[in-house]
């Protein structure tokens, strides 16, 4: 329950981050800090229940916070949990590259599922234009750079809430190594 908590806090304070940068920072210079946590929760949470649940309660805040239709952030960041989940098991995604890669694909999926599903039931705000996958880039860019660094963040707040017994360390056998 500790951890529980503690990922969601750091995801809610991740939002709250993401609003204030979004104040200063022009709008594909600023970080999708919400989903990369998200990504961070698929790639380290063993439990799939309560990671489903720790992403969708983000989605919610992050409707709330946005101006989309209500519950379509929540469904996103749960497909996105899923098919980090799933992707962790196929592909090593805990080295750097590879999870700024996965980061970056993952922010343009996602920003083309917001806009399909925003016109899909027709809430499309006035002057916003699909720019193609070009206009992505610098904010897929950004959010690749973050995801090793809100990854680790989160593997940090894991470890600290699991206490330092938990931790698994080296384990030696020595016996037969010598005569």
């Amino acid at each position: 329950m500790k951890r529980w908590l503690a990922v969601l806090l750091f995801g809610l304070l991740a939002l709250g981050i993401q609003g204030g940068l979004a104040m200063v920072v022009p709008r594909q210079l600023c970080p999708d800090l919400g989903l990369l946590v998200v990504i961070a929760i698929g790639l380290h949470w063993q439990d799939a229940t309560s990671g489903l649940l720790i992403s969708s309660v983000l989605g919610f805040i992050a409707d709330l916070l946005s101006s989309s239709i209500f519950g379509a952030h929540a469904l996103l960041r749960v497909l996105v949990f899923t098919t980090t989940a799933v992707s962790r098991q196929r592909m090593d995604l805990r080295g750097g590259l590879a999870m700024a890669l996965f980061a970056g694909g993952m922010t343009i999926l996602y920003a083309l599922g917001l806009f399909l599903l925003m016109g899909f039931f027709g809430t499309q705000p006035e002057g916003v234009r699909w720019s193609g996958i070009g206009g992505l880039l610098p904010h897929a860019l950004i959010n690749a750079i973050c995801a090793p660094a809100i990854s680790g963040i989160l593997i940090r707040i894991c470890e600290w809430t699991d206490g330092e017994a938990s931790r698994r360390g080296l384990e030696m056998d020595a016996r037969g190594s010598l005569p």
